[in-house]
Parts: structure tokens; C-alpha cells; sequence
């Protein structure tokens, strides 16, 4: 296993080598961010947050950050955090927001208002 250790992260940032048509991970943060409303993008590029066992390639953050720094305005500061465990890290987070007060009223839909409303009910709660 030599040249597959490289080979097999590229594959990450261009899936566009094993003819698959879809964005890299740099260019899908970039394209994320693009989407919100423009007054979050210097909030949003200076936090991105990289979770997940494929993050734990040698140098993923680092090549994410340069790429995403290439491809983001000038004037906004990039900063790509890697958590000490990020294959965990996203069930961290969502286990503090399930404990939070507000989670069953504002991010969740009970079996009886689908029931009653439909996907309608999703709609309505979420802005969607």
C-alpha cells in the first residue's frame, strides 16, 4: 500500500478523478456557505468545523484550509478547527443540544403532530 495512501483522500477533494460528478469537500463548503444569507459568510468561513473519521487523514485540515482559503473572498479569515476527536464530535454536540430546554419544543416533531398535520407541520416549525 504505497500510492494508495494519497490516491484514496484526493479522491475527497476530487471526486471528478473516479468519474464521480459531484463537488470536493473544500468546494461543498464553500458552495454551503455561499448559500446563507451574505452577512453570516465571515462567521461561517472563520468557523468551520471538520468531524468524521475521514478527517483524520495527515494533513486534511491543513488542505482543507488552503483550499477553502483559496476559493473564499479576500477579506474574510478562514479558520478550520479539527476537535482532538472528531469521529465523535458531531454526536457530542447533538447530545448537548437534546438536553437543552428548548430541543423538544423547537427542533423536534412529535409522532402526533405529524400525524395530525403532516409534512406541513415540518414546514411550518423549520422554515423550510
Amino acid at each position: 500500500m504505497n500510492n494508495e495512501r494519497f490516491t484514496t483522500p484526493e479522491v475527497l477533494f476530487h471526486p471528478s478523478d473516479i468519474a464521480i460528478r459531484e463537488m470536493g469537500v473544500s468546494e461543498a463548503i464553500v458552495d454551503s456557505i455561499s448559500a446563507t444569507p451574505e452577512e453570516m459568510h465571515p462567521h461561517l468561513y472563520n468557523n468551520i468545523v471538520l468531524t468524521g473519521g475521514n478527517t483524520l487523514f495527515p494533513g486534511f485540515r491543513e488542505r482543507v484550509e488552503r483550499d477553502v482559503r483559496s476559493m473564499a473572498p479576500q477579506e474574510y479569515h478562514v479558520n478550520v478547527f479539527l476537535p482532538k476527536n472528531p469521529v465523535e464530535y458531531a454526536w457530542h454536540g447533538g447530545k448537548c443540544i437534546s438536553k437543552s430546554d428548548e430541543f423538544s419544543s423547537k427542533m423536534c416533531v412529535s409522532k402526533k403532530e405529524y400525524e395530525e398535520s403532516g409534512q406541513s407541520i415540518c414546514t411550518d416549525k423549520f422554515d423550510i
